[in-house]
């Protein structure tokens, strides 16, 4: 049984506008996690603690018990808390690690599962794991997933503020209920999300990310937010979106990425919105184990 396992595992990028709790873009943009049995503390990290337990729990499904002294650590420079899925790199990486340790028992789908069921939705968690734009449904205890081919082209460009975001915080302000319009708004544009994506269609990108089910809820807690879209789409990007439950800014674009972050940039320094600008893509690949001792 191997005594250290270090997952390499990238951030994501959740709903890409009107797909809530069912698409996620993998970017390439990376954490490591290691799990050992140094019976070191973890200093308080709360993906070190995420990791732990998704560890815990795979050992629990293989009915073994935890190595003494287990522990986590958790380097990288995901932001915590703006909608770039580190909860969900955490507890991916912790279970990846927990699993190589056990001698890979469960499956890649079973790790996903147990991921899926700590996390609460798919979204992130999916493509942390397989890598790409995924879509991801509920099916009972299943994940049902569908990878969807992106284009190489295709660059992500992040404006990532000071403004934390958490998830549960953010999602408060969602309504139980919405219209049947609504509804269909948000299916409809989905669905072309997925298509425009999967036929390099950049000119439906922008339709594809238009919502009406959180986006303009969640930017009670961020004004900036559409003008932060309008600058990055009027620098060349095809679409903007809120990424995951906020607060990163993500814009999709073929060329002048530095011009888009520059004018996201200057967008929220006239609206007093700090913040920082990555510029990355969508990565086809997904968690992996990069060291074994």
């Amino acid at each position: 049984m191997a005594n250290s396992v270090t997952v390499r595992v990238p951030a994501t990028s959740a709903n890409l506008g009107p797909g809530f709790d069912c698409l996620g873009m993998a970017l390439d943009l990376w954490a490591t996690i290691r799990l050992d049995a140094s019976g070191r503390a973890s200093n308080n990290d709360p993906m070190a603690a995420m990791a732990l337990t998704a560890a815990r729990r795979v050992f629990s499904e293989c009915h073994l018990d935890p190595p003494s002294g287990l522990n986590a650590v958790c380097v990288g420079d995901i932001p915590i808390a703006r909608g770039l899925g580190a909860s969900a790199v955490a507890r991916v990486g912790g279970a990846l690690a927990a699993n190589e340790i056990a001698g890979g028992a469960l499956s890649a789908e079973a790790v996903l599962a147990l991921s899926t069921e700590l996390e609460g939705h798919a979204d992130n968690v999916t493509p942390a794991l397989f890598g790409g734009l995924q879509v991801s449904v509920l099916d009972g205890e299943r994940v049902l997933h569908v990878g969807v081919p992106i284009p190489a082209e295709l660059r992500a460009v992040l404006f990532v503020p000071e403004l934390r975001m958490p998830t549960k915080e953010s999602r408060r302000l969602l309504p139980d209920h919405i219209s049947r319009v609504d509804a269909v708004y948000n299916t409809g544009r989905a669905a072309l999300m997925v298509s425009a994506v999967a036929a390099g269609r950049f000119d439906l990108l922008d339709a594809g990310t238009q919502d009406r089910l959180h986006q303009k809820r969640r930017s009670k807690l961020f004004p900036a937010m559409f003008p932060l879209f309008e600058a990055a789409k009027a620098a060349g990007a095809h679409c903007a979106y809120l990424s995951g439950g906020g607060s990163t800014i993500c814009a999709l674009a073929t060329e002048n990425e530095k011009g888009i972050a520059d004018a996201m940039l200057e967008a929220a320094r006239a609206r007093e919105t700090p913040g920082r600008t990555i510029i990355t893509r969508p990565t086809a690949s997904g968690a992996e184990v990069v060291e074994t001792k």
